[in-house]
């Protein structure tokens, strides 16, 4: 039976002393904000910006050019002169978009700068997941249902999450990144996402002034939570020197992501680290999802890893 005693993990006097030193972390230097539509980036923009002048980061905003696929049609494909014209007309809504940036941006308190790529052979969210991997966060939009460019938003944060490699910062319009929060949660699941997820938030976890293990419906046994869930992860998080506490909690008919954002709203988190999670879009349509619900209705920052 493991002492329930290490559960709560409390840190050393010394630690709780110091403010976290986000210079020390090496792991956020490269920060991506791929720019969708106006109305919904200044939440990204601020949580990026705010982290990189903590981190003495490099803060990049990318717009991508959405170039039309030459669709064929009752006389082949589409003639060379109109896909040329298209072309031109996404480069140059692109380019116009980029220098707005650059001017709207100039007294950034961040090193910054405005990409602009070309989505020539790819969607524009492949380009996007292209350039996160050479990032070490990328920082997103929510997607509320309905708002502005929504597919694409979606489809942005699904590439960046599965095909980069690196941690998605998810930001709701409303909401502001607390670079010390006072409350961590993290949606525990005994898998490698999740895994990741508490790895690439360290930074995060290390900042809090204490990190609630948050353990849903947990399945007890060898192959899934073990004998008491959320346990192994409490004792490994106390070892790093961070005040943690397990929490196990039922669903009450809910959805898992209803009650984990129930339950975050209730004790005042600031964030949510949680694994994310990939299926086929037909089969997510179809059956929700823990990840897809998160996307649309956080109303807090939430940290994906995959």
């Amino acid at each position: 039976m493991m002492d329930l005693k290490c559960l709560t993990g409390k840190p050393h006097r010394d630690i709780l002393s110091k403010r976290h030193d986000w210079r020390g972390d090496i792991m956020f230097k490269d920060i991506l904000v791929p720019w969708i539509d106006d109305d919904s980036e200044a939440a990204p923009l601020d949580a990026a910006v705010a982290l990189a002048k903590e981190c003495e980061a490099h803060v990049a905003m990318l717009v991508v050019v959405d170039v039309p696929a030459p669709m064929p049609s009752d006389w082949g494909a589409m003639a060379y002169d109109l896909y040329a014209r298209l072309h031109e007309e996404a480069r140059a809504r692109a380019q116009k978009k980029a220098e707005d940036l650059r001017a709207r941006f100039v007294n950034l308190d961040a090193p910054f700068e405005v990409r602009m790529a070309e989505a020539l052979s790819l969607y524009p969210s492949n380009t996007i997941a292209m350039h996160a991997r050479y990032a070490d966060l990328t920082v997103l939009s929510s997607v509320p249902q309905g708002s502005a460019e929504a597919g694409l938003r979606h489809d942005a944060f699904h590439a960046a999450l599965l095909q980069s490699g690196q941690p998605v910062l998810v930001m709701p319009p409303k909401a502001t990144l607390a670079l010390t929060p006072k409350k961590a949660v993290i949606a525990w699941k005994p898998t490698r996402e999740s895994s990741r997820a508490v790895r690439d938030a360290m930074p995060f976890l290390h900042a809090a002034d204490s990190v609630d293990v948050l353990v849903i419906d947990p399945k007890v046994g060898e192959a899934a939570h073990g004998g008491e869930p959320g346990a192994d992860l409490a004792t490994h998080l106390a070892r790093h020197g961070l005040d943690v506490e397990v929490v196990v909690r039922p669903s009450m008919n809910f959805s898992v992501a209803y009650a984990l954002l129930d339950y975050a709203r209730q004790v005042g988190a600031d964030l949510i680290v949680a694994g994310g999670y990939g299926r086929s879009r037909l089969r997510e349509a179809m059956l929700g999802g823990v990840t897809r619900e998160l996307l649309q209705t956080t109303h807090l920052p939430v940290l994906f890893a995959h």
